[in-house]
């Protein structure tokens, strides 16, 4: 079993024990980095606020002083910041006081003010907002002197390279207007003024605006490739018109690239155009290679690639003329991404004997990783070599891998996790405890993304050792996803009790004897999908703990009977774990309690699963049929969550186990 983090001293900071109370169990359960027990239902919790008893006088104080300034009681305001200068907080007060007037302000005001502030986040929001002030102002001298490098971001590079333009630097300038100019997508606005000097230096040429018309073409951007295509001078439209045909009918490649004269501009516009026939009908695209490669008169190398680009779209062809023009082209390439493709096409076949052939063609950087080492010795096992098979198993035990547990299960050897634990040292979080003051104060306010931005900010800043004492440090303090994201950022994989906190314990044991689905599954699917964070939204707008779109939480909840108050309600972990918890129960009873396949489906859709199933026709096993998962998020997330499994039940000291037996029996 895991040892749990060995933790040496308090760790102080500059709080006052006031303050360090305030941290109750409400707020952090709200903020998403707290862990719960108990042997009864936690109670519900609100989260600290201006009327809340939980406050301390500096916390009311700090809220009374934002409120006052946000209303325009400056007086308020000003007599509240002074009382409040020795409280963590107080440079949030100090930025809210200096930006009121930003435009008032001198550069070496706004210049000392960064300085003196430059370890908080808002440092560069605060430069960001004066660089746009100066260029609206048109004050490019000053620019100049206050902005010194060339800054992130489109908008105030384009400001900055302007500014110079202005302040006499132009070669400056010229340098980089065309390297932004030369974009396959829109560019800001703001870029306008800088593309305009660059007409005026004579450099927005033919030649340049035919180069981001490749770009755009690359970018799948017509109505942009258009919009240039009308700015060309005279002498370069016709050539303009051509690459907008090509677009437009790609079937057009093979000619275009015997008629055109070999340059590395029609080099170029001829291979995007062959790849979006490729895209477009890949039985024409086979038709047309030949010609294609022979008329640019590509070399061995390049045509390859292009051949590469076909194989990629080709990979789920039946057709057998297309499949075998593919696995002809593909026994020449060094691309171990497509090699492995097929591999998965061969698995799903269950042709061992093709699975062999494939994988001798990986590159040997491939060849000796952990999971083509574990391929590589089932081949062995599948054709017959159990002996050498065995004993290429036998090498890639006990490692924090997927396939070295996989390896262990053929040989029905007990699985082991190496682990470390760190010590916790107050004198090395000494640097940091300014940072650490704040973050206690802000996630007692419920600021939990100021607080994440305070915790990401010294993440970057700090060294191996300290991210290694933050970690411990937020894990100690129950900020459970910090700790998490602080493993990340140290890459600390083989620190477990860090990197798996046992965060939220009281809901996950009581829907797990709700469900009938065992904890550490419960734990391992919510680490994965949010690390703990309960008010994590993903891009398509998952929610939570376990990450529910709101209509399956809203569907989930209809058949389960619970009142579902609506997306703002799946931040609450109860309620989170509850749905989570359900959907995940509906996915194993719908896939006869296979973990594998309800991963898959959790992740995927269960439309997906039934059809992949469909598709391999009971031809593989459980971790072939893991590995024929064509999704790579979807393969390493059904990877992820069942290794994420055996390393709780290492931490809770329960019998470690990998697949069930109904799991390994099941044919895929």
């Amino acid at each position: 079993m895991e040892r749990f983090l060995a933790l040496s001293g308090p760790t102080r900071v500059a709080c006052s024990a006031a303050r360090r109370r305030v941290r109750a169990f409400s707020t952090m359960l709200m903020s998403g980095l707290v862990l719960t027990f108990g042997a009864s239902a936690p109670v519900a919790f609100a989260s600290a606020n201006p009327d809340s008893g939980q406050m301390t006088p500096e916390q009311r104080q700090y809220e009374a002083a934002i409120d006052a300034i946000e209303s325009g009681e400056l007086q308020q305001f000003h007599r509240l910041k002074a009382q409040l200068r020795d409280y963590p907080l107080y440079p949030y007060l100090d930025y809210r006081d200096f930006t009121r007037n930003l435009a008032k302000k001198s550069h070496p005001s706004v210049t000392n003010f960064i300085q003196r502030y430059a370890t908080m986040p808002f440092a560069n929001s605060l430069r960001a907002d004066y660089l746009t002030l100066l260029a609206d102002r048109k004050d490019w001298k000053t620019l100049v002197a206050f902005q010194p490098d060339v800054p992130r971001g489109e908008q105030y590079q384009c400001q900055y390279y302007y500014a110079h333009s202005q302040a006499g630097n132009q070669a400056l300038a010229r340098s980089g207007a065309k390297s932004l100019y030369l974009s396959g997508q829109s560019v800001d606005d703001r870029c306008d003024p800088l593309f305009g000097f660059l007409s005026d230096q004579g450099l927005l040429t033919g030649d340049l605006i035919l180069q981001r018309m490749l770009l755009t073409f690359e970018a799948r951007n017509r109505s942009l490739m258009r919009y240039l295509q009308r700015q060309l001078p005279n002498n370069d439209r016709a050539l303009g018109k051509q690459i907008l045909a090509l677009y437009d009918a790609p079937e057009q490649v093979a000619d275009f690239s015997k008629r055109s004269k070999v340059t590395p501009f029609n080099q170029k516009l001829t291979r995007l155009t062959f790849e979006r026939l490729a895209r477009k009908d890949e039985e024409q695209a086979v038709r047309h290679y030949r010609r294609t490669v022979e008329g640019q008169h590509y070399d061995t190398r390049e045509r390859q690639d292009i051949a590469d680009y076909l194989i990629g779209q080709l990979m789920n062809d039946d057709e057998p003329a297309l499949a075998g023009w593919r696995d002809r082209m593909l026994r020449q390439t060094d691309d171990d991404g497509l090699l492995e493709r097929r591999f998965r096409l061969a698995l799903v076949d269950g042709d061992w004997h093709a699975l062999n052939q494939w994988i001798t063609l990986l590159s040997d950087d491939a060849k000796q990783s952990l999971k083509w080492r574990y391929w590589q010795a089932r081949i062995k096992l599948e054709l017959g070599d159990s002996m050498s098979a065995n004993q290429a198993f036998a090498t890639m035990l006990d490692e924090r891998n997927f396939y070295s547990v996989a390896a262990a299960q053929h040989l029905d050897k007990p699985i082991y996790i190496p682990s470390r634990t760190a010590v916790l040292k107050e004198a090395g979080l000494m640097p940091v405890n300014d940072v650490l003051a704040r973050v206690n104060e802000l996630i007692a306010l419920d600021k939990v993304y100021a607080a994440k931005r305070e915790w990401y900010y010294v993440l970057q800043r700090a060294s191996g050792e300290q991210i290694a004492l933050l970690a411990a440090y937020a894990h100690q303090n129950h900020w459970y996803h910090l700790a998490v994201q602080a493993t990340i950022a140290g890459k600390m994989w083989d620190h477990l009790s860090l990197r798996f906190p046992l965060a939220h314990q009281w809901w996950f044991e009581f829907f797990s004897r709700e469900r009938g689905v065992d904890k550490t599954t419960l734990m391992a699917l919510s680490r994965q999908e949010s690390a703990f964070f309960t008010r994590a939204v993903s891009h398509v707008g998952a929610r939570g703990l376990m990450q529910l779109m709101p209509r399956t939480a809203r569907e989930t909840s209809r058949q389960l009977g619970f009142d579902y108050q609506g997306p703002a309600s799946l931040s609450d972990p109860g309620v989170n774990i509850r749905l989570g918890s359900g959907y995940l129960k509906m996915m194993l009873d719908r896939f006869d309690s296979n973990r594998i396949l309800a991963f898959a489906a959790y992740n995927a859709g269960p439309h997906r699963v039934t059809r992949w199933l469909g598709r391999s026709d009971g031809h593989m096993d459980a971790i072939a049929f893991i590995e024929s998962i064509p999704f790579y998020e979807t393969r390493h997330y059904v990877q992820n969550v069942l290794m994420f499994d055996i390393y709780y039940r290492q931490l809770l000291g329960e019998p470690v186990q990998f697949l069930r037996a109904h799991e390994l029996a099941q044919r895929y």
